[in-house]
């Protein structure tokens, strides 16, 4: 089970604090080549060899997977069949066993169905994320006292070894359709499926579960995939891009096949949720507005009632009861995007009134009664906003709840498994986490995780957004950019291209949506091209006119009025990459200074400002915020980097004259009601103590 699709941004969190843009090259004359042989755009075709596909033949093994492997091929499969029509022959009760995520409802829904129509008596059954993931023994008694035979989990049951021993105690039979990894040792069933099963010879591993339901269909259909495709792949779809399957062979086969059955499905859920969505019906739909629109939608369900309602919308024919429950679940999602932004809020509160919060190598917040159904989407917001790992947690009455979210080589189940004392339960995988934890245990958790993060990670790992090139302004034509839809569907392990536009000269800035959102319009050798930057007003920015600047963007093709036009939404930017990099580096020793770390002598020398910095930046700083960036960027000449602006504004809040908001990395000028003395500042002091240098006496307002 994951979070799913939900937890990801659409986009980064622009925020003042400094990432790295990876960058790809690629070779333009292999790419001319491909773009002949292959009748592709030249957008494209470099796109691919900055991937490392380089030829016609590997680009067709990408792009052209044309079938799924035989299903009969994975472990067990036969036996699952053979067990599951022999209760459809002998009459027996089944039950369907799946999972609250967007992955275990399509799961559920898909096998559900095809037992009905085959005459099947069935039931299905979900838990609530209240009674948490897997089987209960609770629930297992209820199913053997209502008559079951069989129990058939779907997108769970692998590490269901105790369960599977009470169902055959009971009388039962159990058939395991699992894509977890399993433990030291199989349940007891009639069967059990999953591609990773260490004896499992099937050539395709990374399918999620709504991927083995399919495959299981395909084999009770005799091994035929066509049926099974027809009837399910829509569903089967938005259960791999909910799951972030990667895209890749025959998760890109099933999803592109799926998103073409979506657009035209006759399902009645599926068409009264997409109303709900403002989605036309028989419209292309894209992985990213499955992503986006659909799934969180579906998984809301599941995070603030139960994800029952999502699986009786999929199984009705009563179009009246589908747009019924699609309207309740788009409730369920406004409430989940309320809830989420209460908790964000919150937090960035908590950050503003203690800048030192953000300082600390993993980001540790805990609140009273914090949802846990979207807490773990408030840490991947986290997340992208700070560039740091985040643990949030919930105190609930029996102590804390927690999920946790990371990046790079910093591995929450890692940092996890070495809390393990602190903790009563814990589990995930390096990008993910969750856990839970005493009252009693809570701060000394919250203290380990620190610990951890310093001895395994003493250099933490900087956030990275990849793009695939730098690209001249003239290549973001319409005809280039819709090239690039050969790459659909876009997802894990085929992201959708970034590119970097250098050296662009901001010619106009303008707000859209009353300022919600943010129009560039950006210049370079006689090329003008539009973008825009969403969440954030242009003051937000600090983006001046006239500024110049490195972009990253992301570029699609859209319709307004029957014509195609070129949309390009600013991910980032940056000065340059030297500056970017100096930026990293100066924020990293800031945040080691405040954290208390020892630094070499020569460090506190650079980063303690000499009255001509202060006095700059606070001629800088208006009644209006300026971002930090903002600031380095106009006093890059005299020598002023992102440490030293940050000290700067540590000794002007400590003195009233400044107020600094962390959350938003802005700096304010506050009414002065009299001139005060740099003597006055603790912070100042001690940094001209470390650095060696002799006390001043002098006034800064």
């Amino acid at each position: 089970m994951q979070d799913g699709a939900d937890t990801r941004c659409a986009g980064t969190e622009v925020a003042g604090l400094p990432k790295r843009w990876e960058i790809g090259k690629t070779d333009r004359e292999k790419a001319e080549k491909l773009r002949i042989q292959g009748g592709i755009s030249q957008l494209c075709a470099e796109v691919l060899v900055a991937r490392g596909v380089e030829s016609l033949e590997a680009a067709s093994r990408l792009l052209d997977t044309a079938e799924l492997s035989d299903p009969f091929l994975l472990t067990d499969m036969q036996k699952a069949v053979d067990r599951i029509l022999a209760a459809l022959e002998h009459e027996e009760r089944i039950c369907v066993y799946g999972d609250y995520d967007c992955d275990g409802v399509t799961s559920t829904v898909m096998l559900t169905d095809w037992l009905t129509c085959a005459g099947a008596d069935v039931r299905w059954y979900i838990p609530t994320r209240t009674e948490g993931y897997g089987m209960r023994a609770e629930q297992i008694r209820e199913l053997a006292e209502d008559g079951v035979n069989l129990i058939i989990t779907v997108d769970n049951g692998i590490s269901a070894v105790e369960e599977a021993k009470l169902i055959r105690e009971l009388g039962m039979d159990l058939v395991v359709t699992d894509h977890h990894r399993p433990g030291d040792s199989l349940p007891e069933a009639a069967a059990v499926v999953d591609p990773f099963r260490p004896d499992d010879l099937s050539p395709y591993k990374t399918i999620c579960g709504a991927g083995v339901v399919l495959k299981l269909i395909a084999a009770l259909d005799g091994g035929e995939w066509e049926p099974a495709l027809e009837q399910f792949g829509d569903l089967a779809a938005l259960g791999t891009i909910a799951d972030v399957m990667p895209l890749d062979g025959e998760n890109r086969f099933l999803v592109r096949r799926g998103l073409e059955l979506l657009a035209n499905t006759e399902r009645m859920g599926l068409l009264a949720l997409m109303a709900v969505c403002g989605m036309e019906e028989g419209e292309p739909v894209s992985a990213t507005a499955a992503s986006f629109q659909l799934i969180p939608r579906i998984n809301a369900a599941g995070r603030f009632a139960s994800a029952s309602l999502a699986a009786k919308l999929f199984l009705t024919d009563d179009p009246d009861e589908a747009q019924l429950l699609a309207g309740q679940i788009h409730a369920l999602n406004q409430e989940r995007r309320e809830t989420e932004q209460v908790i964000f809020r919150e937090i960035l509160e908590r950050i503003t009134a203690d800048p030192s919060l953000v300082c600390q190598r993993v980001l540790v917040f805990s609140g009273e009664n914090w949802h846990h159904g979207v807490i773990g989407i408030v840490a991947a917001r986290l997340l992208e906003r700070f560039g740091k790992p985040c643990f949030l947690m919930s105190r609930e009455p029996d102590g804390y709840r927690g999920s946790a979210r990371s990046f790079g080589d910093f591995s929450v189940f890692e940092c996890l498994h070495a809390c393990a004392p602190h903790l009563i339960r814990y589990g995930g995988h390096p990008g993910a986490g969750g856990f839970t934890v005493s009252e009693a245990e809570q701060p000394a958790f919250c203290a380990a995780i620190q610990q951890y993060a310093a001895e395994h990670n003493p250099v933490m790992p900087v956030l990275t957004v990849h793009a695939e090139g730098s690209v001249p302004p003239q290549a973001l034509t319409v005809q280039n950019v819709a090239g690039l839809g050969i790459l659909e569907p876009f997802g894990e392990g085929n992201e959708k291209p970034l590119f970097v536009l250098e050296k662009m000269q901001v010619a106009a800035i303008y707000p859209l949506s009353g300022g919600a959102h943010t129009k560039l319009q950006l210049r370079r050798d006689r090329a003008s091209l539009d973008a825009v930057l969403f969440r954030m007003s242009p003051e937000e920015t600090g983006i001046q006119p006239g500024a110049v600047l490195d972009f990253l963007v992301g570029a699609e093709v859209r319709q307004y009025n029957g014509n195609n036009l070129l949309s390009l939404r600013v991910e980032d930017w940056r000065i340059s990459e030297k500056a970017q990099e100096q930026a990293i580096a100066a924020q990293a020793a800031y945040e080691s200074y405040r954290r208390g770390e020892t630094l070499p002598a020569a460090y506190y020398q650079r980063m303690c400002p000499h009255r001509a910095d202060l006095v700059a930046v606070y001629k800088t700083v208006g009644t209006q915020p300026v971002t930090v960036a903002r600031i380095c960027e106009k006093l890059a000449a005299s020598g002023m980097n992102r440490c030293r602006a940050r000290i700067c504004a540590d000794i002007f809040s400590e003195l009233g004259l400044m107020h600094y908001d962390a959350a938003a990395d802005t700096l304010t000028r506050l009414p002065a009601a009299s001139k005060r003395e740099l003597t006055e500042s603790g912070c100042y002091l001690e940094l001209l103590r470390l650095a060696g240098s002799p006390v001043p006496a002098a006034t800064v307002s």
